[in-house]
């Protein structure tokens, strides 16, 4: 691949994420030290209204983390197929076993764009409930929204996942989870799988012998599908570290100024770690937001 990779520190290091979360951790800790915190509840009466915000923020931003960890544990297990013994004595193929990880893989995409909307929903205080807080309304908001390059972004990656959203819906509708990489390849998988337990003379090395066309045929389609698989996360995590950069100057002008006073040395120390990470040489790809 000749893109450069991504990973969850990077995404970690935008202006939204880094204020955000040294914000939180404060709010937190500060509630520890007052009059009524019992560590058996929730604690929610101990926070005003502005500190809230701030922690509703962090647990959309960590959900977003947590997607994007989901995605990447899909891709490690997608690429390495360890026990192959195992799976075999339990009659999964290394195509069940691609296509299942996949299907986390899909669902986690999906969920992002769904992630999206929520934060924006918070930040622009839109007061979308739940199943109304989707890509209709949200376009519906945009003159108010007014953030040109937000809303380019989440045309483009609606787009181009619309066809991993079609294959979620599948699985969840009808049950069904397919690749057009495994297509001609997978009835010789499943004959192959089944060839020792049958009545048959029929081995599995017989339909997939060491260098036959069955065996190239399963490596070509595998190498078609990981292709595809890492260009879909690498959007994924442009898209979602670019879609937080375009939102961090509306999270600045949300912050009121009672948490601008009582928190300004946790916001110095933030803004410190934010220049500190525009000067960072990981940060190569900084400016490669797909925008153009």
């Amino acid at each position: 691949m000749n893109k450069p990779q991504i990973t969850l520190d990077d995404i970690s290091r935008n202006e939204l994420s880094v204020i955000c979360n040294h914000l939180a951790l404060d709010i937190i800790m500060d509630a520890e030290k007052r009059e009524g915190y019992d560590i058996n509840k929730n604690n929610n009466h101990l926070f005003s209204d502005n500190e809230k915000y701030v922690l509703e923020l962090f647990d959309i931003l960590l959900n977003i983390n947590n997607c994007l960890a989901s995605i990447d544990y899909s891709c490690i297990f997608m690429k390495r197929f360890y026990g192959k013994d195992y799976y075999k004595k339990q009659q999964i193929s290394i195509i069940d076993y691609s296509l299942y990880h996949y299907d986390a893989f899909c669902y986690k995409i999906s969920t992002l764009k769904d992630l999206y909307f929520k934060i924006i929903n918070h930040l622009y205080k839109l007061n979308l409930q739940k199943q109304a807080c989707n890509w209709d309304n949200i376009k519906k908001r945009k003159s108010e929204i007014n953030n040109p390059f937000l809303f380019d972004l989440l045309s483009r990656n609606y787009q181009d996942f619309s066809f991993i959203d079609k294959r979620r819906n599948k699985s969840a509708h009808e049950g069904k989870m397919e690749h057009k990489a495994f297509k001609n390849i997978s009835p010789y998988v499943v004959l192959a799988m089944y060839a020792d337990k049958g009545p048959s003379d029929i081995s599995r090395d017989d339909i997939i012998a060491r260098g036959s066309w069955v065996e190239l045929k399963l490596k070509k389609s595998r190498k078609i599908f990981l292709e595809e698989i890492e260009i879909c996360r690498y959007n994924a995590f442009i898209f979602t570290r670019c879609i937080l950069c375009s939102l961090s100057d509306k999270f600045a002008s949300t912050i009121d100024n009672d948490i601008r006073n009582k928190y300004s040395a946790t916001i110095d120390k933030a803004i410190q770690v934010i220049i500190k990470n525009r000067n960072c040489v990981n940060n190569a790809h900084l400016n490669e937001c797909p925008n153009g």
